[in-house]
């Protein structure tokens, strides 16, 4: 009787290995971290405006991240939480300190097989305190991996 069941479990575990074995892990050559592209323009005239000096920052509940600290930039690309809807950005644009809410919702993404999972935002709603940005607003509510313009940043 032992026999009998050796046969087929024989098999079935050599059907596993060699399963397995012809499986291989392969490297992820494509982007998996999607971010929130914003341009900088003038208030009033809507050109592009080169801000002499920014910074951006957010907080998040283990700690503080620096994303930006650039002199003579137009844009700039920030990713959003994963853990939550919102983001909050201390943006510095030429000395003046302002604070950006972002909302949005999550939704996961197949990168590729090798590459995994990644979670793609939709913007549903901003807010400012208005100390040097005049207008945020949404151009591509779609923050994902192909790099478009999603919010114009009036200042």
């Amino acid at each position: 009787m032992i026999r009998y069941l050796a046969i087929p479990l024989f098999a079935a575990l050599s059907a596993l290995i060699s399963g397995l074995s012809s499986c291989s892990v392969q490297p992820c050559y494509e982007e998996t971290d999607p971010v929130m592209n914003t341009l900088l323009l003038v208030s009033g005239t809507g050109e592009t405006a080169r801000a002499d000096s920014l910074r951006v920052y957010t907080y998040r509940a283990a700690d503080t991240l620096k994303f930006i600290d650039e002199r003579g930039t137009s844009f700039f690309s920030v990713p959003l939480d994963p853990a939550v809807d919102e983001s909050v950005f201390i943006i510095t644009l030429n000395g003046v300190t302002d604070t950006a809410f972002i909302r949005y919702t999550r939704k996961p993404h197949l990168v590729s097989p090798e590459c995994g999972y990644t979670l793609l935002s939709d913007i549903t709603g901003l807010k400012t305190t208005h100390n040097i940005i005049d207008t945020l607003f949404i151009e591509n509510k779609s923050v994902n991996l192909n790099g478009e313009k999603n919010l114009h940043l009036f200042y």
